[in-house]
């Protein structure tokens, strides 16, 4: 007998998941592999927090794990290309309307080294940065969503945007 997940909670894992990875493919991915977890570990569930909130931690620890899987594949990828090391940053420069095949690649591998820089802050840093700079929502709405105080938001943003910045312009 499989697992019994109601509509509302695998929609709320959907939504969970979409926020981390917006990708619909993505989060159906990640909904399947965070329900799957829910449902093997239900019994560590303590109850001294709200189901929602155990379930939501389930959902971004699967959604951060697709991510990592998927920078890693990126590395695997951009270690046997070349960037040119004064070529301007993806983060001060706005992409063109219509750029062309080689600026979209340049914009990736710049991204690319963006999220690794981040990345090696600590995964706690991810989400801020990527909330902040790449979804543009503001440092209280992503305290709110992270359940994290807003000087940790500030604090966590700025040392990733330095980490982005500097790696960028080396």
């Amino acid at each position: 007998m499989g697992p019994d997940f109601d509509t509302d909670t695998i929609r709320y894992v959907y939504a969970v998941a979409m926020k981390y990875v917006r990708d619909e493919d993505a989060a159906w991915d990640v909904t399947q592999d965070a329900l799957l977890n829910a449902f093997r570990h239900r019994d560590s569930f303590r109850g001294d927090s709200a189901y929602s909130t155990w379930l939501y931690r389930i959902a971004a620890t699967a959604a951060l794990m697709y991510l990592r899987k998927q920078r890693r594949r990126g590395r695997e990828v951009l270690a046997s290309t070349g960037v040119a090391p004064d070529a301007p940053t993806v983060l001060d420069t706005a992409p063109a309307v219509t750029p062309s095949p080689e600026a979209e690649v340049a914009n990736r591998e710049q991204v690319e080294r963006a999220r690794a820089a981040v990345a090696e802050l600590g995964e706690k840093y991810e989400p801020v940065f990527w909330m902040r700079y790449a979804d543009g929502y503001s440092e209280t709405e992503i305290a709110r969503r992270l359940n994290a105080t807003l000087p940790t938001v500030k604090t966590r943003a700025h040392r990733a945007l330095v980490a982005a910045r500097t790696r960028l312009a080396a």
